[in-house]
């Protein structure tokens, strides 16, 4: 019996300790690339072919904003979710998240069950994910 292949989870944030904790949580269940800044993450995307990207807001450098609208320029991932985190309550960046191309948002700190049920409501169940388009 060969084992279907999980789905795959590209995530951007500066800080290592939480890039660690959510690598414990998300892997069990999916593929994750876990990168601590946005460089060369167009490069990344096309070798990796992410079905879900989860962006830090606030990061050194380029901002979890600037790098949706680098994704969102590039219609090949016009379909790909873009999930958010951030530690801040402003209604700005809850705007600007659909205004950058954003999926969804969380407020950190998050937890596992939290995050976890977040990537599931924006990814393909399994099952519809192995399917080969037969049935009903």
């Amino acid at each position: 019996m060969s084992q279907a292949k999980k789905l795959r989870v590209l995530m951007v944030d500066d800080e290592p300790d939480f890039l660690e904790l959510a690598r414990r949580w998300i892997t069990p269940e999916y593929e994750l690339l876990a990168l601590t800044g946005g460089e060369d993450l167009m490069k990344k995307l096309k070798s990796f072919r992410p079905d879900a990207i989860i962006l830090d807001v606030h990061m050194n450098g380029q901002d979890g904003f600037h790098l949706c609208t680098l994704i969102r320029a590039d219609r090949a991932y016009d379909d790909v979710p873009v999930l958010f985190l951030t530690g801040t309550k402003e209604d700005a960046n809850y705007l600007k998240n659909f205004k950058a191309g954003g999926t969804a948002y969380l407020m950190k700190p998050v937890s596992k069950k939290q995050l976890l049920a977040m990537i599931r409501e924006l990814l393909p169940e399994p099952a519809e994910y192995q399917s080969t388009g037969g049935g009903d």
